[in-house]
């Protein structure tokens, strides 16, 4: 019970509670307001991180929009014929997918050692243009 009394008992003409809520007060109220400088810190950071944002999906809009006008086949199709001398494919150059395995095994590499053996079997393969 002494703990009561000293809490409601006066020291020089003020009562220990009110002295000790008055403390508590003086230790909440700079906090507080720090609390809330730094949340409206926080919340300008996020404005700027926001504008920022809008700004990006601004610039994808606009290289999007160049992409899509770079890339028009009749655009394409002149620069490849001015400056590659590029024409399109004829019709009668166009292959039926079943032919592309015979395509891709003539014209696969062969290996050396076939190579040699084949130079050798042919005759005159084995003289170098030019020796007699």
């Amino acid at each position: 019970m002494s703990f009561f009394r000293f809490l409601f008992g006066r020291v020089r003409g003020f009562r220990v509670l009110d002295i000790a809520a008055l403390m508590i007060l003086a230790v909440l109220a700079p906090a507080v307001y720090m609390t809330k400088a730094g949340a409206g810190g926080t919340r300008a950071d996020i404005d700027r991180v926001e504008q920022q944002i809008v700004e990006t999906r601004g610039q994808i809009r606009l290289l999007q929009a160049e992409v899509a006008a770079e890339e028009q086949p009749e655009r394409l199709a002149s620069l490849s014929a001015q400056y590659l001398k590029l024409q399109p494919i004829a019709a009668n150059h166009e292959i039926a997918p079943e032919t592309l395995g015979d395509i891709a095994q003539a014209a696969a590499p062969r290996p050396a050692a076939l190579v040699v053996a084949q130079a050798a079997a042919a005759p005159g393969a084995a003289q170098t243009p030019g020796a007699r």
